[in-house]
């Protein structure tokens, strides 16, 4: 079985705010996209004065379909690699 490290093909797009805070509406966002196709999203949220990274994968379901799997990271970089396990998951079980 082959490796897959197609994952390092995965981009991130601001949304709302290009910097780690919110913007003046309180939103703030990242689109993930691999190869033109939104793959994820992550939001930023504030929640009992902590900051958490709730992620949503669009895989393997369609984009405008309900997202397949949810997680709370605590980190923008522990939410980075959770879609990188599932997305490298999901082309191994594909392929």
């Amino acid at each position: 079985m082959k490796n897959i490290k197609d994952y390092n093909m995965i981009e991130y797009f601001s949304r709302y705010s290009s910097t780690d805070l919110p913007d003046d509406m309180g939103r703030w966002a990242r689109t993930v996209v691999y190869k033109n196709i939104r793959i994820a999203w992550i939001s930023r949220l504030e929640v009992k004065g902590k900051i958490i990274f709730r992620v949503s994968c669009h895989f393997p379901t369609m984009q405008n379909d309900t997202a397949n799997e949810h997680k709370v990271c605590y980190s923008l970089d522990e939410a980075k690699e959770f879609i990188n396990e599932r997305w490298n998951w999901f082309l191994k079980t594909v392929s």
